[in-house]
Parts: C-alpha cells; sequence; structure tokens
C-alpha cells in the first residue's frame, strides 16, 4: 500500500497559529476613497482591506477627516476592512443645510452602515467621534461587536478646554472662520491638537473643509452633551491622553464601566502623536 505524504495547510487558520506581528504605523498609502449617498447626501469614505474581512470602522473628530486614522489603516486593513467615512460637513463629503448634532450624527451612522451592508461592527471613534460612536452603541447595541473611545467627549459642561470654548466664541469664530485660508490663521488654531509631534499639515489643512454650520452646530451640539454613565453593555475600551490641550483630563473617567487606557506624554491625537502605542492598545483590546 502507497502511502500518501501529508501536508498541513499553513494558510487555513494562520491567524491563530501563528501570532501576528505587531501592528504598522506608518501612514497608509494603499486604501481607496469611495462615496455614497447616505440620507440624500454624499458621503465620501476611505476603504482598506479585504471585503470578506470584519468590518471596523471609525469615526474622525470635530474639524477632521478619514485622514486621522490612515497609521491605524496600516496596522489593521491586513486583519479587517477599515472604513472611515467623513462625517457630513467634514472632509470631502458634502455639506447639506441639515441637523448636526450628535444625535442626528449618530442617526446618519446606522445610515451610512446600512449603506455599506454592515449589520455589525466594531466601532472606533475619536473626539466628537467617540461621543457619535458612543451614543449609537447606546441606541444600537446589537449593532457593535466592540467599541473603543478615544479621548472621548463625554460632557460638555466641563469637558471642553478654556481654550476651546473662547476660540469659539461668537465674535471670535466669525473672525477666525473668515481667516482660516491663511495658513498661519490654521497653524495657529491647530496649536494645541498635539503634543508629542507637530500636527501634520494635511490635518491642519482640514479645517478648511467644514462649512460653518457644520462647524457651530457640532460644536453646540457637543458643549450642551453629557453622555456620562455605563458604558453599552458589550466590550468597550476607553483611550486617554495625559497631555490633551481640547479636552479636559479625566473624561473617560465619567465612563462608569468598560476597560480604561490611557497613553502618556500625548495630546489630544494618540493615533497621530503615538501611532504604534495606540495600534499595539487597541490591537490588544480586538484580540480579548
Amino acid at each position: 500500500m502507497s502511502h500518501e505524504r501529508v501536508v498541513e495547510d499553513r494558510v487555513f487558520g494562520l491567524e491563530k497559529a501563528i501570532p501576528a506581528p505587531p501592528p504598522l504605523s506608518h501612514v497608509s498609502t494603499a486604501f481607496d476613497l469611495f462615496s455614497c449617498s447616505v440620507e440624500g447626501a454624499d458621503a465620501a469614505y476611505a476603504n482598506q482591506g479585504t471585503v470578506n474581512h470584519p468590518p471596523l470602522v471609525f469615526l474622525h473628530g470635530w474639524g477632521a477627516s478619514h485622514k486621522y486614522w490612515l497609521h491605524a489603516f496600516s496596522g489593521f486593513a491586513p486583519r479587517y476592512r477599515c472604513v472611515a467615512p467623513d462625517l457630513p460637513g467634514f472632509g470631502l463629503s458634502a455639506k447639506p443645510a441639515r441637523d448636526y448634532s450628535l444625535e442626528a450624527l449618530a442617526r446618519w451612522t446606522g445610515a451610512f452602515l446600512d449603506r455599506l451592508g454592515f449589520p455589525k461592527v466594531t466601532l472606533v471613534g475619536h473626539s466628537m467621534g467617540g461621543a457619535i460612536a458612543l451614543l449609537f452603541a447606546r441606541a444600537n447595541p446589537g449593532r457593535v461587536a466592540k467599541l473603543a473611545l478615544v479621548n472621548p467627549l463625554i460632557r460638555g459642561a466641563d469637558g471642553l478646554s478654556s481654550r476651546c470654548r473662547t476660540l469659539m466664541t461668537p465674535g471670535l469664530r466669525n473672525v477666525l472662520f473668515g481667516l482660516r485660508h491663511l495658513a498661519s490663521v490654521r497653524r495657529w488654531i491647530a496649536g494645541d491638537f498635539t503634543n508629542a509631534v507637530p500636527m501634520p499639515q494635511p490635518l491642519v489643512d482640514d479645517i478648511l473643509a467644514p462649512t460653518y454650520g457644520a462647524m457651530v452646530g457640532t460644536y453646540r451640539s457637543l458643549a450642551a452633551a453629557d453622555l456620562s454613565g455605563p458604558a453599552p453593555e458589550l466590550p468597550t475600551l476607553a483611550i486617554g491622553t495625559d497631555r490633551d490641550e481640547i479636552l479636559h483630563t479625566g473624561q473617560i473617567d465619567l465612563l462608569t464601566t468598560g476597560q480604561k487606557f490611557l497613553i502618556h506624554e500625548c495630546g489630544h491625537i494618540p493615533m497621530i502623536e503615538k501611532p504604534a502605542e495606540f495600534n499595539r492598545a487597541l490591537d490588544g483590546f480586538l484580540r480579548q
């Protein structure tokens, strides 16, 4: 009787058999930009990763865009389908006259996920995006596998820094909005956004994208927000930093449940300032 050689399949089940390397942290250039219609207006989104991988959806913060997540794309696209929309009024998305409250943007998030055919996702939100992600997860816990909040705004009354509140007083915000086409003004506005590294110029230039209505509408909703209390009844991680000059430290402690992780010597945007450390923290949570 002949003996057939048994060849072990090292591809099927590879992730379980061999530990994956640490997440990468370079800026991804392999992503694609797409658009779709959500609530009657075009929504732009960045996409990277195989379509049949589980979806990992990133929501950006105030005055930002999908660009804030390109280090995370390089780390997680090998195992997830990474998607980062530009919220309505921001980035490359349409900027209609609409309700820009956090609650309305949480409903928009559900419509966006429906449009892409995602019944359930892992959701990551930064700053304003963290507040939107938290609202969406509380309203739709069955649609979120895991939730990660990165320096989220939890309570506006004592969360926003004094400089942020000063810049958004009616008179000053009108002047700054009118002068934002000047590179020096954009750089000055973005002065407190990061601590460990200078704000990258493409992110500084994101300040040009939002409309006045989107900026003011979302800010008013943020200032009035109070999302303190328990996290949704699903795996939740809140990532904070100790050098945040946009939000007062301690916002993540207003969530009475869920895991907490602190990144040291870092400002408001850890996925840009300390991408390798941020990716490791998020990766550890996702692998649990």
